[in-house]
Formats: C-alpha cells, structure tokens, sequence
C-alpha cells in the first residue's frame, strides 16, 4: 500500500470512528426528545463532514421532530422542509438504505399534507412505491405499513371531483381500499402497539365499513397512549369526539 495512501485510510478511520460515538450521543438524544441539543451537535458534524448520509439522515429526523413540536405554523413549515431538504441529500448519496428511504417517504408526505389535492394525488403513486419498498426491506418496521394504511384509506376516500383529477394525472390512476387500509395498520400495530396514530386511523377505516363497535374499541384505547406532538393532540382531541357523539 502506498505509505500516503495507507496515512489517509488511518486517518479516515480514525474519523469514523469520532462520528460514531458523536452518534450514539446523538441517538440516545433524539430517543429522550431532545431535538435542540441533538441539532447543534449535528450542525457542527455536517460542518466539518458534509456529504455524510448518517449525519443528513439525522438532520432530517431532528427537523421532522422539531416540525411536530412546533407550535407557530411558521416553524412547523420551516422545519419540514428542512427535513425534505436534508433526507433528499442522503437520498441522493444512498437510494438504496432503508432509513434514509423511510425518512424519505415521511419528510415528502409531511411536505404534500399542507398542498393542493391535485398535489398530494400526483406524490401518491411515488409515496406507494417508495412505502411498499421499504416494507420489502425492513418488514418488520411498523412506519411505511403506517403510511400505506393512510395511504389506502384516504384515495378510498376521495370525491367524485379528486377522482376526476387523479383519472387526468394517470393513465392508471392509484386506487385506495378501506380493506387494504386495514391491512397495512393492522400489521402496524403488531408491530407497535403503544402508537396513537394507528387507533385512529384504523378506527375510522372501521367506521367507513360499518365496524362502529370495533372502532370505538380502538378509540377508547388510542386516547389512553401518550401524545407527545401537536399531531398526536389532535387524534386525541378527534378520538374524544367521536367518541363523545356516540355517547
């Protein structure tokens, strides 16, 4: 091996090696919430080694995090692009990692909510696509099952006038199904039970098929999970109403 060579792999290694255990910090942060600290870690180790798809990957989850903890719809916007903008960089260097394509399928659905239906139908089919991939590759991540429920039960629910625009977008427009729905949730909950997002959502695809005893079951126990973000108070608050309606 030429010597100079040799030099830089050491040094490399070295390196990694510096960045891995900035990672395990930064790991146990971000799972003990502490989004603020975790970022300004991130920050300097994206100065210092830009290009670094585990760094950009962990840009994007702390934005998407701190978009979720947002109060101020400014900030929430904000740091939502934010995380598009940093999971589309570590998209860019490996489109082939699970996580950066989990990530990936989260930070562009949470951009399209907030836009036009003509938007969200034409990021659909590549939300699909992407989603179904990374169930192939971590069939035992209960994430994109998640999103692919959501997925189903809401082209299941689209109007006439969404349906038109979706049938001019393609050739083969994306069909939604409450039973497939279903499905992917249900599998999303043996995976993580303890997710309030999954009771909500699973109990409304019951309801838009007749099951209101299973979904007020599944209402009942989802308002009992925590509830750390804003997005989680809300499925709290709609649960609580339904559920109130039926009393």
């Amino acid at each position: 091996m030429n010597p100079s060579f040799k030099f830089f792999h050491i040094i490399f290694f070295f390196i990694n090696i510096l960045i891995a255990q900035d990672f395990s910090k930064i790991d146990k942060d971000l799972s003990e919430l502490n989004f603020d600290k975790t970022l300004i870690t991130l920050e300097e180790l994206n100065n210092s080694h830009p290009n670094n798809e585990d760094i950009l990957l962990r840009l994007s989850i702390t934005h998407h995090y701190l978009s979720e903890q947002s109060i101020e719809k400014k900030e929430d916007k904000e740091n939502a692009q934010k995380a598009y903008k940093y999971i589309v960089q570590a998209y860019n260097l490996n489109s082939e990692d699970p996580n950066i394509l989990k990530w990936y399928v989260i930070a562009l659905g949470k951009t399209v909510e907030e836009e036009s239906i003509r938007r969200q139908i034409e990021q659909s089919k590549n939300i699909e696509n992407l989603s179904l991939k990374v169930i192939a590759m971590m069939p035992d991540d209960e994430f994109c099952y998640n999103i692919m429920g959501q997925w189903h039960y809401k082209l299941a629910s689209l109007g006439k006038a969404s349906r038109r625009i979706a049938s001019i977008l393609f050739s083969e427009p994306p069909q939604g199904s409450f039973e497939q729905a279903m499905y992917f949730l249900g599998k999303s909950l043996e995976l993580n039970a303890d997710y309030i997002g999954t009771y909500y959502w699973l109990g409304k695809v019951h309801l838009k098929l007749g099951n209101k005893q299973k979904a007020y079951e599944l209402f009942n126990k989802g308002i009992l999970l925590d509830r750390p973000f804003k997005r989680e108070e809300k499925l709290f608050q709609d649960m609580n109403k339904i559920i109130e309606r039926n009393n």
